[in-house]
């Protein structure tokens, strides 16, 4: 299988820089898979765990928030504003971020910013769902 270049940029630094065979993503209108020779396109991203598979076959995964995933000729690059591999998610803070914007979401007693609680809500599962493919130490 033919590999490219894949590449995850956050508004803090270059997060990280591949090779990979394919690239599987969380877009706003569903998962969606790149192989190599894509056709260049803009996709939009929403919070969720992003796959790569490594040319050794092995996976990897990242947890992504909002943003564009971009294919060019040369490349594929992320552009979004937070990114975290399995080991740098804090487990427990996660599960308490989700409790917290589950509580908000099903109390719709005084003001809550609705978009704010979903958008807290997506980033927590799919912290959640990236640190259960943290390596068991």
């Amino acid at each position: 299988m033919s590999s490219f270049v894949f590449e995850i940029l956050t508004l803090q630094k270059a997060f990280l820089r591949e090779e990979v065979s394919f690239v599987i993503a969380p877009g706003q209108e569903g998962q969606f898979e790149i192989l190599a020779n894509h056709a260049p396109y803009v996709f939009a991203l929403k919070p969720g765990p992003l796959r790569l598979r490594l040319p050794d076959g092995k996976d990897r995964y990242v947890a992504v928030g909002t943003g564009f995933l971009c294919v060019q000729k040369d490349r594929t690059t992320v552009l979004t504003r937070s990114a975290e591999q399995p080991h740098e998610i804090d487990k427990a803070r996660a599960e308490r971020a989700k409790q917290r914007a589950e509580e908000r979401l099903a109390n719709k007693t005084g003001v809550i910013d609705v978009a704010r609680a979903q958008a807290a809500l997506a980033r927590a599962l799919a912290r959640l769902k990236v640190v259960e493919y943290r390596p068991v130490e």
